[in-house]
């Protein structure tokens, strides 16, 4: 009785850890199957509509059709490489690969979307293959890997060497890292964004190929300027300090705390952040 109970708790645990890998991909080849009737309805209805406007078809209008034609085929490509259940694919970089197709696939939609812009088009169908894209993307995200930037969206993830950075989406399957300039940076902008105190609880070890195919931001210098802190720890003595002017100030007692806020705005970080900052004048 005690061994089948234990199987059935592993098999659960076993089913809350790995639930979403079949999900999603069977979610991303369901959409990848509407995206494909979408694009082919598109590329005729460009057709239709050009070819029915004054019986010719200039340079401009031309260059819309032809990149209908090519969405259509990334499409049929894309779901030809979500189905495929063979070789092609290992385990371990099935979602890298299926990504990096996915990013080809916004590639060929918005190069479609800009020279329909140029024509001042707005199709039925180009919106349609939008919901369908931005869908895809948020299956994408569900699907947990170390080299799919749609799951690490917000995360903070670490390749070769000391340097952090944060993986920022800036539209669909668009994302790019920004490298923290210092640890003060990493922890102010954890504290900014109401993770808490532990940043590193949001990190993600990354391979490095996927970091360099991302391109990079602007670093980020967020600081603890204007803001009370405390060095990490279990004393009971430890001091208080206000970052100011690039200053680190002691408060000489716990009385003018309130005047900053009280002991609720007291950010705990690391102490070589602390110790980092020269001294100026304490807080009497």
């Amino acid at each position: 009785m005690k061994r089948g109970l234990t199987v059935v708790v592993l098999l659960f645990f076993l089913f809350l850890a790995f639930p979403l890998q079949a999900d999603e991909r069977d979610r991303v080849v369901a959409l990848g199957e509407s995206l494909l009737r979408s694009s082919a309805d598109l590329a005729e209805e460009s057709y239709d509509h050009f070819r029915g406007w004054n019986g010719e078809i200039n340079d401009q209008e031309q260059a819309v059709l032809f990149r209908s034609e090519s969405f259509a085929a990334s499409a049929r490509l894309f779901l030809k490489l979500a189905q495929d259940r063979g070789g092609y694919f290992r385990d371990d970089s099935l979602r890298t690969n299926l990504f990096n197709a996915f990013s080809y696939l916004i590639s060929s939609f918005e190069e479609l979307n800009s020279s329909m812009d140029r024509k001042g088009l707005r199709m039925s169908s180009l919106r349609e293959c939008r919901r369908t894209l931005e869908e895809m993307e948020r299956a994408f995200s569900r699907w947990p890997s170390r080299d799919n930037p749609a799951y690490l969206q917000s995360k903070y993830v670490k390749g070769r060497g000391d340097r952090v950075y944060l993986i920022e989406r800036r539209g669909t399957g668009n994302y790019r890292k920004r490298v923290f300039r210092n640890l003060e940076s990493l922890y102010a902008y954890n504290y900014g964004q109401k993770r808490g105190k532990d940043p590193w609880k949001y990190l993600e070890k990354v391979p490095e190929e996927t970091l360099e195919r991302m391109e990079e931001g602007e670093p980020i210098g967020a600081s603890f300027e204007g803001r009370m802190v405390i060095a990490q720890g279990r004393g009971a003595n430890r001091a208080v300090y206000l970052i100011e002017g690039g200053r680190k100030r002691a408060f000489a007692s716990p009385q003018p705390l309130a005047r900053y806020g009280g002991w609720d705005n007291v950010l705990e970080v690391p102490p070589e952040i602390i110790e980092g900052y020269a001294n100026g004048e304490p807080i009497q």
